[in-house]
């Protein structure tokens, strides 16, 4: 049936399992606001999505929202890079995988799991813990932790969600893709410890003084017109959490004294001796 519905249908109803399946809640609202149409269009087109999927989504008369059951099982394809861009950016005008070619391109090694994904988003956007398993160096089989998830971020290698460990007793980065399975825990209420205004890390910036590596005096010039730098130097304010996995995807040589080498080595961090914070260690250069 889904496939002799209108594209515009299906836009539709698309827009429905997306905001249900990573925010949690959705609401006809969502759909006249979004696309222009009436509030009978909107209850008919949630008829619709409930007789395609019948148990995805469940009316909540007391919030006036139906809310995504956590069994669901989504009935429309959705590609991992328009998810994980539409998240961050916002809506665009298609959710299915593009057809044919295109003229740009994003390039991942690997995609990310949308049904772990689309746990955490809920889990931020409704304020609730998750129990999950993670696999990690010092336990490459997995280990149950109980974390309090408020935002996820691309590290430029790989996507990351920020949370409070319960564990640790502290916020820490858990990538997405070791997280094996994830459970929310929905009854609970969350400490204000630990929820995003707590984590101090997420909520400084700081200012990251980027100019040409000092050894490429040569081709100054053309560094600086690439990455439009002004006087010499690009300054990018960026989450202090995030500085060291930005610096390096950026391959942004961070040594004292300037001193690596490499092709792909062509910037350095010109206030590095003024920034110090924990992720830095990450940062090529940092033990030099």
């Amino acid at each position: 049936m889904f496939d002799e519905l209108s594209g515009y249908q299906k836009e539709l109803l698309a827009h429905i399992e997306f905001k249900g399946r990573f925010f949690g809640l959705v609401s006809r609202l969502d759909l006249t606001s979004r696309f222009e149409i009436s509030d009978a269009s909107a209850t008919r087109t949630f008829r619709l999505y409930n007789k395609l999927a019948p148990d995805n989504i469940i009316y909540r008369p007391n919030i006036k929202r139906y809310e995504w059951q956590e069994h669901a099982k989504p009935i429309i394809p959705i590609s991992p890079a328009k998810c994980l861009g539409t998240l961050i950016d916002g809506f665009g005008d298609s959710y299915a995988h593009i057809e044919g070619e295109t003229i740009a391109a994003r390039n991942s090694l690997v995609n990310t799991d949308l049904d772990i994904l689309s746990v955490i988003t809920r889990a931020i956007k409704r304020k609730h813990a998750l129990r999950i398993c993670y696999l990690s160096k010092t336990n490459p089989q997995g280990s149950y932790r109980e974390i309090v998830p408020h935002s996820i971020a691309d590290s430029g290698l790989r996507w990351h969600v920020r949370a409070y460990d319960r564990k640790r007793q502290s916020f820490i980065d858990f990538v997405v893709n070791r997280i094996k399975s994830a459970v929310p825990l929905k009854n609970e209420p969350i400490p204000d410890s630990q929820m995003i205004a707590a984590d101090d890390d997420w909520n400084t910036f700081v200012a990251l003084e980027i100019q040409p590596h000092p050894r490429l005096a040569g081709i100054k010039d053309v560094i600086e017109f690439e990455y439009r730098m002004i006087g010499g130097v690009l300054v990018r304010k960026v989450r202090q959490a995030l500085a060291g996995y930005l610096l390096d995807s950026w391959n942004v040589d961070v040594s004292d004294d300037a001193s690596l080498e490499g092709d792909h080595i062509m910037l350095h961090l010109k206030n590095t001796l003024q920034l110090h914070f924990k992720g830095k260690v990450l940062a090529p250069g940092a033990n030099c």
